[in-house]
């Protein structure tokens, strides 16, 4: 899993990437020296896409991503888990979600 998350955080712009649980909280985390993963503000993200799937017109989410003061790339990879992918403003986002597509699979059996 580290060695997946590792390869996240060498694309262009990242500065970390990290899974999440709605049941244990941080799973694993990569990133720069001295960062702290933004644990709550990735749940927050996650908590707004689940109520977005409420939405009979929207239905379930699967990705999110947001730019704000910095990129945050969400995908679900499970019921309970989540990817996060944080890193500066304009950073390459077809890249990070293609470089997620090609490792998710990976990722879910790991997380079994």
């Amino acid at each position: 899993m580290q060695r997946i998350l590792a390869g996240f955080s060498a694309l262009p712009g990242v500065d970390q990437t990290y899974i999440i649980s709605r049941r244990d909280g941080l799973v694993a985390a990569v990133g720069k020296r001295g960062r702290t993963p933004m644990v709550e503000h990735a749940t927050q993200l996650v908590q707004a896409m689940e109520r977005l799937g409420q939405s009979p017109s929207v239905g379930r989410g699967l990705e999110i991503w947001t730019e704000d003061k910095g990129m945050y790339l969400l995908t679900r990879l499970s019921e309970d888990a989540s990817l996060i992918i944080s890193g500066k403003k304009g950073g390459r986002i077809a890249r990070w979600r293609h470089a997620v597509e090609c490792d998710v699979e990976m990722l879910n059996s790991v997380m079994r």
